[in-house]
């Protein structure tokens, strides 16, 4: 039996597309952020890759299936209800079906992910909880 790959993508270089109208209230700074659609032949999924400058997040949100991060470049912060967690390249977050969680990059260094999430499924409607008070300046220094 052969199996061949369709579709292939590399965040490598990229610096993506302006975040999309639809998009830009999830971020902090959405003209700091840049995306790049990817391929993903998983049913029901998409994948893009976020670029993030310094200091861009999310704001709050839930994804009600589910989301799964693999940052590939920079200094990140994933929030979840346990605290707040400094991600590298190389490390992966996986937020369960309607986990309250925010992402992004630490304040002084840009830092690019992967998603895989069902298209169009976040939900802002969230408590903001501590998402102002948990940011410090040296985060993730």
């Amino acid at each position: 039996m052969e199996h061949f790959m369709d579709d292939f993508g590399t965040t490598a270089g990229a610096t993506g597309s302006p975040v999309p109208d639809q998009l830009r209230s999830l971020f902090n700074r959405p003209d700091d952020v840049r995306v790049q659609e990817l391929p993903c032949a998983l049913p029901g999924l998409a994948s893009l890759a976020v670029h993030f400058g310094a200091g861009t997040r999310t704001v709050p949100h839930q994804h009600h299936t589910g989301q799964h991060l693999v940052f590939t470049e920079g200094t990140g912060v994933v929030a979840d209800a346990d605290g707040v967690h400094v991600v590298r390249a190389g490390d992966v977050a996986s937020n369960p079906p309607g986990a309250w969680h925010w992402h992004g990059a630490a304040p002084g260094s840009a830092a690019t992910h992967v998603t895989f999430e069902a298209p169009g499924d976040f939900d802002l409607d969230v408590d903001r909880r501590d998402w102002d008070d948990t940011y410090p300046p040296d985060l993730g220094a």
